[in-house]
């Protein structure tokens, strides 16, 4: 989530200063989108060989058998959230020189992000607090305040006009995301 924080404070940053607009904003913008994208399809793949959100929900159920009905909804809308990223990740980056890959047309927003976002960070949320009764899980943030604040890299270039707005832009974001704990 602290990528895509950071991604979000450096698209706000280049409509604001109108800088990198050209080659290095598609470069800042694929490396994004592909770190993104592949971690998302890595924390639903259900390989046994990869420590996964999915294979984790998979070894709580053994432990807690109890639990199986909220685990498969947790399950459930885990996949459906993020099925739509991990498609196109298989289409478009995993697995593009597979004969037997059927052409999927490009289509990927932010919003898709944010709901894959989301339905991983609850899930991890409801697993390690409900479930697996992980007594500090409730007070740490989702997005945690940092030491190093990404944002004053960003300082360097951005005028001094627009450095309070892209403080507020992170601040926001970080509030945004870290309400998803209390869903």
């Amino acid at each position: 989530m602290l990528n895509d924080a950071n991604f979000r404070l450096v698209q706000t940053a280049r409509q604001l200063t109108r800088k990198f607009n050209g080659p290095t904003a598609k470069l800042i913008q694929d490396g994004y989108l592909t770190y993104q994208m592949t971690a998302i399809r890595r924390l639903c793949d259900k390989r046994d060989d990869v420590f996964s959100l999915r294979k984790a929900l998979e070894e709580a159920e053994k432990e807690k058998p109890n639990f199986k009905p909220q685990m498969d909804q947790l399950l459930r809308d885990l996949l459906s959230k993020c099925d739509h990223v991990c498609t196109q990740v298989n289409k478009h980056i995993a697995h593009t020189a597979r004969p037997d890959n059927r052409f999927v047309p490009w289509n990927m927003g932010m919003q898709h992000l944010d709901d894959a976002h989301q339905a991983i960070c609850h899930t991890a949320i409801i697993l390690g607090h409900d479930i697996l009764d992980w007594a500090d899980f409730p007070s740490a943030e989702i997005i945690p305040v940092l030491q190093d604040y990404f944002g004053e890299d960003l300082m360097l270039w951005v005028p001094e006009q627009f450095q309070q707005q892209l403080n507020q832009v992170w601040y926001d974001n970080c509030k945004r995301v870290n309400a998803w704990k209390r869903l």
